[in-house]
């Protein structure tokens, strides 16, 4: 007389399989979502230098100091940070921390990393053959 079912050594050899599949799967998930946020991170960079050319192009007349960008010496330049232009509402945001002040996350940051809030990032505007242009500091 046969025994109808499965023997153990089967249904630890299916449970193994499945976990291996799920473990890719996983994995490739985890990567997909810092990409997203990577991206969203990219996404408010470029705001925030949009927001400072044009912040730049609205008071010319300050681009009086000089700054170093990457090694280079810029004679009209102005250092201001990102919470500068979000309090000129030159960069917009819907984003709030803990005690309801206005933020920029960059959520491809772990929540205690010191620039996770971007806010205290400096952002470098400057004149160069009379077009403003924008730097953001991210160290």
């Amino acid at each position: 007389m046969k025994k109808r079912g499965f023997t153990l050594v089967e249904l630890m050899v299916v449970i193994v399989i499945i976990a291996i599949i799920s473990a890719i799967g996983f994995g490739g998930i985890t990567l997909l979502q810092q990409n997203v946020k990577k991206g969203l991170w990219d996404g408010k960079v470029d705001l925030i230098l949009s927001g400072a050319e044009l912040y730049g192009e609205d008071n010319k007349n300050q681009l009086t100091n000089s700054c170093t960008i990457n090694g280079e010496e810029k004679n009209a330049c102005l250092t201001v940070t990102v919470q500068d232009l979000i309090d000129t509402n030159y960069v917009p945001t819907d984003e709030e921390d803990n005690e309801g002040n206005k933020v920029i996350i960059n959520e491809s940051l772990n929540e205690d990393d010191a620039n996770y809030y971007a806010n205290d990032l400096k952002v470098y505007i400057y004149l160069e053959n009379n077009i403003v242009y924008a730097f953001l500091e991210e160290s």
